[in-house]
C-alpha cells in the first residue's frame, strides 16, 4: 500500500540511480587514456509499482510507479571483434617478426653490393681472365689469391651470420615459452575471482577488461583459440590441446632436440610439460621464430637458406677443382691427384689428400683457399699444355665458369647464386606485404573496437550534464515532498487553537 513517504522513496532512488550514473561517468573519464579500457554504461529501469488492487485507487488509472534503480551496468565490447581482433594479432606478429628475420638475412649476403658474394665471384673471375693472358707473372698469380681469399671469407662470413641469427632464434624460444607460461597463470588465477565475483551476480567488469587484455598478450605469442566458459571464465587452448581452463594453467616446455644435419647442435622444441607431446604452434611470435630458425636451417620439407649457401659453395668448388686439376703449374706438375691439385679444400679434411666432397659438411663454413697454393702461388695451374709456363688455357677455362654452366648443370655458377638470392627476396617480400596487410586490417579492427569500447570525453561530459540535472530534480522533488509532509504534520489541525 502506498505510504504518505512514497514521494521521498521515489526521490531517492532517483539521487540514488543518478549518483551511480555519475560515479560510471567519472570512472570513464579517469580511464579514458586506458587502452584496456571499456566504456561502462548503467541501464536505468523503473522499479516495480505497486501491487494492485490497493486502497483508494482505482485500477483502470494504471499502475502506480516506484521510482528507478540501476538494473546493470554494462561493459560495452564486441566479442566478434574481440575474436578477429585477436586472430588478427597472432597473424600481424608472425609476419613481423618473419619479416625482421627476413630483412636481416638479406642484410648478410648485402646483394648487390661491393662487399657481397657475387662481387668477389666476379673479381676472382676477371683475376683469371687476366692470369690466362699473363700466366708467368707472380703479381698476377698472388691476385688470384687474394681474389680467392675474399670470395671464401665472403660466404664464411655470411654463413656464420646465418649460423648465429638461428642459434639466437633457438635460445629466445625459451624466453617466450616462459611469458606465455606466465600469461597462462595469470589467466588462470583471472578465471578464479572472476567465477566467485559472478556467483555473487554482479558483472565484473574491471576485471573482464584485464582478462581480455591478457588474451590479446597472448594471441601475439601462439595462435590461440578461447572459448567462453560459465561464471565468464574463459578456456584457452593451442592446437586443440588446454592451456587455460578454468582455474588450471598447463605449462608448456623446452625439449632440446639434436638435429640430424646439423653436428653438435641441439633444436628447441616447444612440447607440453604434463605429457611431453609436440605442440602445434604456427602463428604469433613463437610461430615466426620457429618458421624462421626452419628457414635457415632447413626442415624435411623445406631446404634451408644456409643449406642453399652450402650446396652452392659445394658445387662451385668442385667444379673449380675439377678444372684446376687438369692443367699444369710453372713447374710443369699438374693433370694428377696431388695435395697441391685443389684450388679450394675444406677445413674439416685433409690438405694433404683429394677432397672428399661426399663427406664435406657445412661447406661454406669449412671452405677454404688451399695453404699450399696460398704460400706457393706458382702452384696455380693455369697452363693447359705440361711445361708451357706461357700457356694460360687452364686459367681461361676457369675464368670461362662465369658464363659456362657446370657438369651436369643447367645455370652458371653465378646464375645459382642468384637464384638464392631471389629466393630470399621473394620470401622477404611476400613477408613485407603480408605483414603491411596484417597492419591494415589490425588498424580496422581496432577503430572498430574503439568505436564500442572507447570513452569519448565529448559524450562523458553531455552525460554528467545530464545526470547532474536529473540529481538537482531528484533533489528538488525531495524538498518539494518534504515541505509537503511539513504542511500535513504541523501545520494541519491547528485552525482554532
Amino acid at each position: 500500500m502506498r505510504t504518505t513517504f512514497s514521494g521521498i522513496s521515489i526521490a531517492l532512488r532517483a539521487l540514488q540511480a543518478q549518483q551511480v550514473s555519475l560515479d560510471i561517468t567519472g570512472h570513464n573519464v579517469a580511464n579514458a587514456n586506458n587502452p584496456n579500457y571499456s566504456r561502462q554504461v548503467a541501464l536505468h529501469a523503473a522499479t516495480k509499482p505497486f501491487p494492485m488492487p490497493m486502497m483508494g485507487y482505482t485500477p483502470s488509472k494504471g499502475q502506480l510507479g516506484t521510482g528507478v534503480e540501476v538494473s546493470q551496468i554494462v561493459r560495452m565490447r564486441d566479442n566478434f571483434v574481440d575474436l578477429r581482433l585477436r586472430q588478427q594479432l597472432q597473424g600481424r606478429n608472425f609476419w613481423e617478426t618473419l619479416e625482421e628475420g627476413l630483412r636481416q638475412v638479406e642484410l648478410f649476403f648485402n646483394e648487390p653490393s661491393d662487399n657481397g658474394i657475387s662481387h668477389a665471384l666476379d673479381q676472382l673471375w676477371d683475376s683469371l681472365q687476366d692470369l690466362s693472358r699473363d700466366p708467368e707473372l707472380t703479381s698476377v698469380r698472388e691476385v688470384v689469391v687474394q681474389r680467392a681469399h675474399v670470395l671464401v671469407e665472403a660466404i664464411t662470413g655470411t654463413r656464420e651470420q646465418l649460423q648465429r641469427l638461428s642459434e639466437n632464434l633457438n635460445d629466445n624460444i625459451p624466453i617466450k615459452v616462459g611469458e606465455v607460461n606466465i600469461l597462462a597463470e595469470r589467466l588462470a588465477a583471472l578465471n578464479v575471482q572472476l567465477g566467485k565475483v559472478s556467483a555473487t551476480g554482479s558483472m565484473p567488469n574491471d576485471l573482464l577488461d584485464e582478462r581480455d587484455a591478457l588474451l590479446e598478450e597472448l594471441s601475439q605469442l601462439v595462435d590461440i583459440d578461447v572459448v567462453q566458459d560459465y561464471g565468464n571464465m574463459v578456456s584457452v587452448t593451442i592446437g586443440g590441446a588446454s592451456l587455460v581452463h578454468r582455474g588450471t594453467a598447463y605449462k608448456l616446455a623446452v625439449a632440446r632436440v639434436p638435429d640430424e644435419k646439423w653436428a653438435n647442435y641441439e633444436r628447441n622444441e616447444i612440447v607440453w610439460a604434463d605429457t611431453g607431446s609436440a605442440a602445434q604452434i604456427s602463428a604469433g611470435e613463437i610461430g615466426a621464430m620457429l618458421a624462421m630458425r626452419d628457414q635457415i636451417n632447413g626442415t624435411d620439407e623445406m631446404e634451408g637458406i644456409s643449406a642453399a649457401l652450402d650446396k652452392w659453395t659445394l658445387e662451385f668448388v668442385q667444379e673449380f677443382n675439377r678444372i684446376h686439376a687438369q692443367g699444369y703449374d710453372l713447374g710443369g706438375h699438374g693433370n694428377d691427384d696431388a695435395p697441391e691439385a685443389y684450388f679450394f679444400v675444406f677445413a674439416d679434411q685433409s690438405d694433404l689428400e683429394k677432397p672428399d666432397y661426399d663427406k664435406v659438411s657445412f661447406a661454406a663454413l669449412q671452405v677454404r683457399v688451399n695453404p699450399l697454393i696460398a704460400e706457393d702461388v706458382s702452384l696455380i695451374r693455369a697452363s693447359a699444355v705440361k711445361g708451357v709456363k706461357g700457356n694460360g688455357d687452364n686459367a681461361r677455362e676457369l675464368a670461362r665458369l662465369r658464363h659456362t654452366p657446370p657438369k651436369d648443370k643447367q645455370t652458371t655458377i653465378g646464375d645459382a647464386f642468384n637464384a638464392i638470392i631471389a629466393n630470399i627476396g621473394v620470401r622477404t617480400q611476400e613477408a613485407i606485404r603480408m605483414t603491411e596487410n596484417q597492419v591494415v586490417l589490425e588498424n580496422h579492427l581496432r577503430n572498430l573496437k574503439e568505436s564500442v569500447s572507447g570513452v569519448n570525453l565529448d559524450e562523458e561530459m553531455a552525460n554528467m550534464i545530464r545526470f547532474q540535472h536529473a540529481y538537482s530534480a531528484a533533489a528538488r522533488m525531495m524538498t518539494a515532498v518534504d515541505e509537503t509532509l511539513d504542511i500535513i504534520i504541523n501545520r494541519l489541525g491547528i485552525v482554532g487553537r
